[in-house]
């Protein structure tokens, strides 16, 4: 059984995330993919890679200052990976 909406209060997501990509694929503009964390629900090491994968320019990413060097440092770690260009299949726009 799950919850009804009003129960749901903490670390929410996209239940469909297959669905925005697919309608993300046939836009032109660039995408900036926001909250893929879930307010830390998601690892950072499993966020980054899903976003751009599925096709995202960018990612805006909330954080505290002491996760700033690691997470730019994942983050290009993730843009330079062969699986990236292997697997993602929106072309990049930006």
């Amino acid at each position: 059984m799950s919850a009804s909406p009003a129960e749901e209060n903490d670390n929410i997501w996209c239940r469909n995330p297959e669905e925005t990509i697919a309608y993300m694929n046939d836009l032109e503009e660039p995408w900036i993919a926001y909250k893929i964390l879930a307010a830390g629900a998601i690892l950072p090491e499993v966020g980054f890679p899903y976003a751009f994968k599925g096709g995202a320019d960018f990612i805006c990413v909330g954080m505290y200052d002491f996760q700033i060097v690691e997470d730019i440092n994942l983050a290009l770690e993730v843009l330079a990976s062969d699986s990236l260009k292997n697997e993602r299949v929106r072309p990049w726009r930006a």
